[in-house]
C-alpha cells in the first residue's frame, strides 16, 4: 500500500477564469512597457523581468476596464477564501495590483506579501514550459532540527512547486514565501498579482 500525503489545513487555493488574452495583450504591453523605463534594483523581477508594480499606486490594473467582470468575479472567490482562513469579518479591498511580464529566462524571485492577508497569483499567459510557481515550506525552518539529506537545500527541497496554466488563479497568505521558475519557454509569461488587505470600520 502506498503513503499519500494528507495536508489537515490546505492553505492554497486554486480557481480558474477565461481571460480573452489576445485582446488584452497590446494594452498591457503598453502599459509594462512604459514601467521598464522606472524599474529599480530593489524590484524582484530577474534576468530581463518587467513589472509594474513600480507605478502599481498610480495605475493599478485591477483599476484597468479590461478586468472589470474578473474584480466582480474575484470579489466572491475572496470571500471563500477568507472564511476558509476563518479571518475576522471585516472590509476587504484589493490594496495594490500590479503585473509581471517575464520574457525567455526572467523569472520572480523569492519574496512575500507582508501584512497581506489573501495574495492572489492570476496568470494571465501562461506559455509551454514556462515556469511552475514555488512556495517555501512553512515548516523549513523547523527541519533544520532534522537530519536531512545533504543535498536537500542544493536541490531545492524546501520549495514546493504547482503547476499553472493560462487563467489559473491562486490565492495564498500573505505571509508564504514564494518566486517562479525561470521562463524557459520561447514566449513572454504574463502574471497578475493583487493584494487583498482587510481593515476594520472605525466610527467616532
Amino acid at each position: 500500500m502506498s503513503l499519500s500525503p494528507v495536508h489537515l489545513k490546505p492553505q492554497i487555493h486554486r480557481a480558474h477564469y477565461d481571460f480573452d488574452f489576445d485582446s488584452m495583450r497590446s494594452q498591457i504591453d503598453e502599459r509594462v512597457d512604459a514601467a521598464a523605463s522606472l524599474m529599480r534594483e530593489d524590484t524582484l523581477e530577474r534576468d530581463g523581468g518587467i513589472t509594474t508594480v513600480v507605478h502599481c499606486l498610480e495605475d493599478p490594473p485591477h483599476n484597468w476596464k479590461m478586468f472589470d467582470e474578473f474584480k466582480l468575479w474575484l470579489y466572491d472567490r475572496i470571500d471563500e477564501v477568507w472564511e476558509d482562513y476563518q479571518l475576522q469579518p471585516m472590509m476587504r479591498q484589493i490594496s495594490e495590483s500590479w503585473i509581471n511580464k517575464h520574457p525567455p529566462g526572467a523569472w520572480t524571485s523569492e519574496h512575500h506579501h507582508q501584512c497581506i492577508q489573501v495574495a492572489v497569483a492570476v496568470y494571465l499567459n501562461v506559455p509551454e514550459n514556462s515556469g511552475r510557481f514555488l512556495v517555501k515550506d512553512p515548516t523549513e525552518v523547523y527541519k533544520r532540527q532534522e537530519p536531512l539529506d545533504y543535498h536537500y537545500y542544493e536541490r531545492g527541497g524546501e520549495w514546493e512547486p504547482i503547476e499553472i496554466t493560462s487563467g489559473d488563479i491562486l490565492f495564498f497568505p500573505g505571509w508564504m514565501y514564494h518566486k517562479t521558475e525561470v521562463n524557459k519557454s520561447k514566449e513572454d509569461r504574463y502574471v497578475m498579482s493583487l493584494n487583498i488587505r482587510g481593515a476594520h470600520q472605525y466610527h467616532d
